[in-house]
């Protein structure tokens, strides 16, 4: 009889990560998938959160799915959070219900334990912080804290070239938000339509975003644009024969079809969604399959994205795209 898979120990975690103080978050939705933990009843439920044995407990959860099956709206459960993952404070009956009947999101009053300020993941989570709270900014999921500090200063650079551009000061949340709708969406589009990969060990498009900037510096490459240096750095791609010949024939296709053909091409939402999902799989530690060594911290909402046009890299909300020298 194979062992019983539990949900994962708060308090286990939470010892492992040093967490030095907890901040109330307030009422927010949370995706069900991510809750994947027990803050003192982990030994107590399955992994799906359903009680283990027979009792008042199995009763009790065929109740609340019968309830929640009927579309009934119940108070928000209570989390922690910590990092990626959240763990079941109250309302476990809840969150197994939720899973069973496939609810995505559930209402919980979060609870963010902070870890302590060293080792690479925590690191990590911390550098993320440091730049939502300079840009404004939250969703963008980078795995090393050279990223957003490289990314930090890009943004940066692009508020310079916005003030000259418009003629006026403009705050940094300001560029940031000109900054993700013409710049950064719509070449995170291209990545994952091109299928590219990091060069540098990175899990994630906003990862791969990096190495093209990280590209950009190291070539000293002041005359070329954004979308010149993503070409580049496609081109630098190790493939091989079969999957060049099948790219060039995409591209022929796409070029041949009419602008207002669209379904070759998916929205950002799909690509989002990967996002999620490739994210959630490495969540659960060794049980996924994934070296622990490769969880990250992701405090970032789950809906963030807007629909763009991913055929460009620019947008009419902001000036034509600078190059490095104007950044």
């Amino acid at each position: 009889m194979p062992p019983i898979a539990y949900p994962r120990s708060y308090e286990e975690d939470a010892a492992k990560a040093g967490v030095t103080s907890r901040v109330p978050l307030g009422v927010r939705p949370v995706r069900v998938r991510r809750i994947v933990g027990s803050a003192g009843k982990a030994s107590k439920l399955d992994r799906n959160f359903l009680p283990l044995g027979r009792g008042p407990a199995q009763a009790n959860f065929r109740q609340i799915l019968k309830i929640m099956k009927s579309g009934e709206v119940l108070p928000p459960i209570s989390l922690y959070q910590l990092g990626s993952r959240y763990y079941v404070i109250d309302g476990h009956t809840r969150v197994a219900a939720a899973k069973e009947l496939g609810i995505e999101f559930l209402d919980a009053n979060v609870t963010e334990a902070l870890p302590r300020k060293e080792g690479e993941v925590n690191l990590t989570y911390y550098a993320r912080k440091e730049f939502e709270r300079y840009t404004c900014l939250e969703g963008v999921r980078l795995t090393a804290p050279w990223r957003y500090h490289l990314l930090h200063h890009h943004v940066e650079g692009y508020r310079l070239y916005l003030e000259r551009s418009l003629g006026r000061d403009t705050s940094l949340c300001e560029a940031a938000g000109i900054w993700r709708r013409s710049q950064y969406t719509p070449t995170m589009l291209e990545i994952r339509r091109r299928g590219l990969k990091s060069t540098t060990g990175g899990r994630t498009a906003g990862d791969i975003y990096t190495d093209i900037l990280k590209m950009w510096a190291e070539e000293n490459a002041a005359t070329f644009s954004l979308r010149e240096v993503l070409d580049r750095f496609d081109s630098s791609q190790k493939r091989s024969p079969l999957t060049r010949a099948r790219r060039l024939v995409s591209d022929v296709v796409d070029a041949s079809l009419p602008k207002a053909v669209s379904f070759s091409r998916p929205s950002s939402r799909d690509f989002a969604e990967q996002d999620v999902e490739s994210e959630l799989d490495s969540l659960n530690g060794p049980d996924s399959g994934e070296p622990a060594s490769q969880e990250r911290f992701d405090t970032s909402p789950d809906r963030q994205e807007t629909e763009h046009d991913p055929g460009s890299v620019t947008s009419a909300d902001a000036p034509a795209e600078p190059t490095q020298s104007a950044q």
